[in-house]
């Protein structure tokens, strides 16, 4: 791991040495076939273990699929529809949030919101939910602007409406507390925040959300009338890489992290905002990404901190900036010395 002016995590986070030992590790227990067993099978348990505790949920409630793309696609296809049910999302929420919805058929309508002004996400939610809302889905923290979502005050709403809540957890878990006490699905991809890499995320689904579902991408894994998403073999490797790196997200601790990924996210806001920059997402309401709408010519400004040997991202028109536990003030006193000349 060399972090050293790397505010891209919201891209690809950095993953640790010990996840590649690990996957490592993995291949040469499947280098045994079936005798490897005895070796796999505790790290697929330690993973369980360790996103149930994370993510406050029980053992059985966690489950591992691909992407957040496979999870999300195939929630959608195992709610069981009535003519005239809706699906709730922001306009400008990620792909992946709203698309899976938009081929079910005509009997579900996908009703797409615009935020409210000053960035109002929770509060167009909110509004928007109505009678025929069967399905709320967003992103806990927006990949384009970094505003983050209080999925509490969702949750209770959706739960009174009857509606299933559906998060995407990428922009947010591994840095932010995550409570999925009033949440259907939470999934989060494993490359980003997580530290693990591609081709694996952790897929919460509460009982009481799950019991609900009528699988439609069947196989071995998920025999009717199981509730179970998860259709074939894990990604063996994927799991491997998700228990390394939340180990080593543990030994530096979950609280710490999360403590630091927000100071540094209020010193940006704070300090380019000051420059006459302008982000996005009001302080109260910011993840750990600060997306900055008051730069001239965004593919620019990224090509010119590049030059400089940092790493951001342009998103959704915005210059996008993403630390981690393991950026530095060293980094954020670079960043800060490059921006004053956009």
């Amino acid at each position: 791991m060399e972090p050293a002016g790397y505010l891209d995590t919201a891209s690809i986070g950095l993953v640790p040495d010990g996840v590649r030992r690990a996957v490592d590790d993995c291949y040469t227990a499947m280098a045994q076939g079936t005798r490897g067993s005895r070796l796999w099978r505790p790290v697929v348990e330690r993973a369980h273990q360790a996103y149930a505790a994370e993510f406050g949920v029980a053992e059985d409630e966690i489950g591992f699929m691909a992407s957040t793309g496979e999870a999300i696609n195939a929630i959608a296809r195992a709610v069981p529809w009535k003519p005239g049910d809706e699906v709730l999302v922001l306009h400008d929420d990620f792909p992946t949030v709203i698309l899976p919805w938009k081929e079910l058929g005509g009997e579900v309508r996908v009703v797409e919101i615009e935020a409210l002004p000053g960035e109002d996400r929770l509060g167009a939610l909110l509004a928007g939910i109505g009678p025929h809302t069967r399905v709320v889905a967003v992103s806990h923290v927006s990949s384009f602007t970094g505003t983050l979502v209080d999925l509490d005050v969702l949750g209770r709403a959706c739960s009174a409406a009857g509606a299933l809540l559906v998060v995407d957890g990428a922009q947010a878990a591994g840095a932010v507390p995550v409570d999925l006490d009033h949440v259907g699905f939470y999934i989060a991809t494993g490359y980003k925040w997580l530290l693990a890499g591609f081709g694996i995320a952790v897929v919460a689904g509460r009982r009481t959300a799950l019991d609900t579902l009528r699988p439609s991408l069947l196989g071995h894994g998920n025999p009717p009338p199981s509730p179970r998403l998860t259709y074939g073999h894990l990604n063996l490797p994927g799991v491997y890489a998700l228990e390394a790196a939340a180990a080593h997200r543990r030994s530096i601790g979950l609280p710490e992290i999360h403590t630091r990924v927000a100071a540094l996210a209020r010193r940006i806001h704070q300090e380019t905002a000051a420059l006459g920059l302008a982000p996005v997402a009001r302080p109260e309401r910011m993840g750990g990404i600060v997306s900055l709408s008051g730069v001239r010519d965004v593919p620019e400004a990224v090509a010119h901190l590049a030059k400089g040997g940092l790493s951001v991202a342009a998103r959704g028109g915005y210059l996008r900036i993403s630390p981690h536990f393991y950026t530095t003030d060293t980094d954020i006193d670079h960043l800060f010395a490059e921006l004053k000349y956009l």
